[in-house]
This record gives structure tokens, sequence and C-alpha cells, in this order.
């Protein structure tokens, strides 16, 4: 018989307060808060968040999704894009031949997307045009995100010891990695258009709960030992994060 394994619980800020009777959770912004009285223990918090753990995550993706929502993108040159943390412009280019489907120019900080005119109408159509250069651009970004991801995640095991079972790269909605009891660590591959120094985070964030599958003070102290600074990256994501969530 499978036994299903404990569902991740999210991050969430714990406010106390005297004047509290009971404990309520609220999922703001797609941000976690804890209202709880002070005469209550961290352990029976702890307990009350991870068996609500679901509902958390069903109402973090819901606003995720809406905030992701309220700015489309258009997929035309111009609209600026991250990658490794940067700003890059898209430029556009309707070709009758294409030998790269998607060029990186650094000096111009310009992520370049070819479309066969082979695979549009004769007459340009909008849409199907910005279908193709979103496909193009999503399957490159996974493309590179395999790459550095693995790469990344082979160094940090050996800086900080922790084996994993397993790494795959996904697509969450509100979320930029995973960890489960089975240490099987899944990454966000949209996380390709953040800084080093914030994929990092991530990694070693998700490598730590192979030793606490939780947010306890150790949990924190073993992310902190491998990263002293992880607000920095925690702030770098939450103010990009209508940049990053596109998809």
């Amino acid at each position: 018989m499978q036994v299903k394994q404990p569902l991740q619980v999210p991050e969430y800020e714990l406010v106390r307060s005297n004047k509290r009777k009971t404990v309520s959770l609220q999922v703001k912004a797609s941000k976690v808060r804890v209202l709880a009285p002070t005469s209550i223990c961290q352990n029976e918090i702890s307990r009350l968040v991870a068996s609500k753990a679901q509902w958390l995550w069903r109402k973090i993706d819901e606003q995720q999704l809406h905030l992701s929502n309220k700015s489309e993108r258009q997929f035309c040159s111009g609209e600026i894009f991250y990658y490794l943390g940067a700003p890059y412009k898209l430029d556009i280019r309707l070709l009758n031949k294409v030998d790269k489907a998607v060029e990186l120019d650094l000096d111009k900080q310009v992520i370049i997307i070819n479309l066969d005119n082979t695979h549009l109408d004769k007459q340009p159509n909008e849409e199907k045009q910005k279908q193709l250069a979103k496909q193009q651009l999503q399957h490159w970004l996974v493309e590179q995100a395999h790459l550095l991801f693995t790469q990344r995640i082979d160094e940090l095991q050996k800086i900080t010891g922790i084996t994993i079972q397993s790494l795959k790269i996904r697509h969450y909605k509100s979320r930029w990695g995973s960890c489960d009891a089975k240490h099987r660590i899944n990454l966000n591959w949209l996380l390709i258009m953040a800084p080093m120094s914030v994929i990092d985070y991530v990694i070693i964030h998700e490598l730590c709960h192979i030793k606490h599958l939780n947010h306890s003070a150790k949990f924190w102290q073993l992310v902190k030992r491998f990263f002293p600074n992880p607000d920095a990256a925690k702030v770098w994501l939450k103010q990009h994060q209508s940049h990053l969530y596109w998809i």
C-alpha cells in the first residue's frame, strides 16, 4: 500500500497577541499569516498550520493565479522578461528559415525569438504569432532551467552534505520548490528568471527540508548555516513575483 506523504507546510508570518482567544489563518497577496494568542505554544500552532496545508496552498494558488491574470503577456517586441535576475527585452523576428528558435544577446540584454513563417499564415495572425513566441520562449527557459538547476543542486549537495533522491523540474503556480519525505525535490522552472543567489537560496531551502520537513527554528538555523541572508532572497522574489509568474 502506498503511504501518502505529508504536504509541505507553506511559510507563514506568526503574529501573537494577548487579546486573541483563538488562532486565525489568513492568506493575503499569496502570503500566509497566523494570528495567535500568546498562550498557545509553537508546537500547537505548527500542528494546526500543517493540518490546514492543503487549504492554504489552494488559497495561495488562487491568489497567485489572479495576480498573474491581471497582467497578461503579449509576447511582442520590447516586452520585458527576466533571465537570471536581469531584465531582457523581447525581439520577435519573422524568418523564412530558422536555425535557432531562441537566442540570447547578453550585450544588448535582448532575448531574440525567431519565428518560422511556415508555421504562420500568409497574412500574419497576431494570436498565432503570440502563441508560437510563448511556446518557444517557454521551451527555451525550461531547457535552461534543467541545465542550470541540475548543475547547482549537484554543487550544493557537496557543500551542504545533504543528498537528494531525485530532482524534477516542473511548473508551480505559487511556489518555487518542494521536498517530500522521500527526499525528492521539485523546482519551478520559472525560477530560472531569478538571480543565481536566489536560485541557490531556493535549492538550499529545499535541501534543508530533507533534514527538517517543516519551518521550525532548527530548519531556519540550518538554512542560515549555508545561506546567511535568506530574507534578501525572499524580498527579491516578493518584489518581482508579478514579472516571474506569467504562465
